[in-house]
């Protein structure tokens, strides 16, 4: 992707589907997506895993969950937490009737398996970035890749472009991320999105876990994100371990307004005189103008007879750079006090270029 490009805004839905039985799931997983698409998200992203294919037995607890009170073994929530293959299609079908993007990070072979025949890209979660037989499966996809590198180092994102380039990977995006729920302001380093796209390039972007809906998001983009991805939930009371940092649904399309606010501000990098300022920098932009009505052989003189001046809606001077070589030169041609002096007016002429 380049900077130019339409921001791709991802709203993460993760596990917040889960709601207890599977009747209520599938219902809470199509309010989701309804969400996403009034919030005018391009894709709306779940999470597919297993359990036993994602941490050791006796895992113990996490102590960021503990701290908020989630005070379970991380194999049990993720147990709780499995979303069923049978779901991907029944969501992924929705998802192409409210025309929004579907996706789903797998976290196993047989999860991007199961995955796969559903979405138009793959995402990498960050603790999956050293995954090797994923990051080779997903490859060989030839699918867009879009990788998280939370709590990951420079060799680690390393390992993975070569692992997927080997495999065959084409178009991959990088996005900056800080694995902290929620991350605080000071901890999301976002110079990082230039340096990750000019140090292994590829285009780079912003998954964001603070609780902010606007700030994260909007600095991304200025300093040239192609993605943004964000958690989001219907209520943030709902219990679970990801609604609590998540944005509501106000908050997300908040964030996607100001995205494409921002997408507008920044433009394409290139200075040049942009098509609304035509009209100003002719008419305010200083210029070598005549002071004084001018007749043929008249001596100019800067400061007596001529002066660098703003024209307004008289004719157009000679860029200041020539002044010196103005100075003292006999006028050609009739000069009214107020227009412009050419270099077609003066004796010799004067060389433009």
């Amino acid at each position: 992707m380049s900077d130019r490009e339409h921001v791709f805004v991802i709203a993460e839905a993760g596990s917040n589907w889960r709601m207890g039985t599977s009747e209520r799931d599938i219902l809470m997983a199509r309010a989701l997506v309804d969400v996403a698409v009034e919030a005018g998200a391009d894709a709306v992203k779940f999470q597919t895993y297993r359990a036993r294919d994602t941490y050791v037995a006796d895992a113990g607890e996490s102590d960021y969950l503990a701290d908020a009170g989630i005070k379970r073994s991380i194999n049990d929530i993720f147990a709780d937490l499995e979303m069923p293959y049978e779901m991907l299609g029944e969501i992924a079908a929705h998802c192409e009737k409210a025309g929004i993007e579907f996706m789903s990070t797998p976290f196993s072979v047989a999860d991007a398996d199961a995955v796969d025949p559903y979405v138009k890209r793959h995402k990498v979660a960050s603790y999956e970035i050293d995954h090797v037989r994923l990051l080779q499966c997903l490859a060989a996809t030839r699918k867009p890749l879009i990788v998280s590198t939370g709590a990951a180092t420079e060799g680690d994102i390393e390992f993975c472009l070569n692992i997927a380039r080997a495999a065959g990977a084409g178009e991959i995006t990088l996005l900056q991320c800080t694995s902290r729920y929620p991350a605080p302001p000071d901890s999301l380093n976002l110079a990082v999105i230039p340096w990750l796209r000019q140090r292994f390039g590829v285009a780079a972007g912003f998954s964001d876990h603070s609780r902010d809906p606007i700030v994260g998001p909007v600095a991304a983009v200025a300093l040239g994100a192609t993605v943004i991805e964000k958690h989001f939930t219907i209520d943030n009371r709902l219990p679970g371990p990801d609604h609590a940092f998540a944005l509501e649904p106000e908050q997300l399309t908040a964030m996607v307004r100001a995205i494409r606010e921002a997408e507008q501000v920044r433009g394409d990098g290139v200075k040049a005189v942009g098509s609304h300022e035509t009209e100003l920098k002719g008419f305010a932009v200083r210029a070598i103008q005549a002071t004084r009505d001018l007749a043929p052989g008249d001596l100019l003189m800067e400061g007596e007879n001529f002066d660098v001046l703003r024209p307004g809606k008289r004719s157009t001077g000679m860029h200041p750079r020539h002044l010196d070589a103005l100075q003292g030169r006999r006028v050609a041609t009739r000069i009214k006090a107020g227009d412009g002096i050419r270099p077609e007016d003066v004796t010799p002429p004067l060389d433009e270029a």
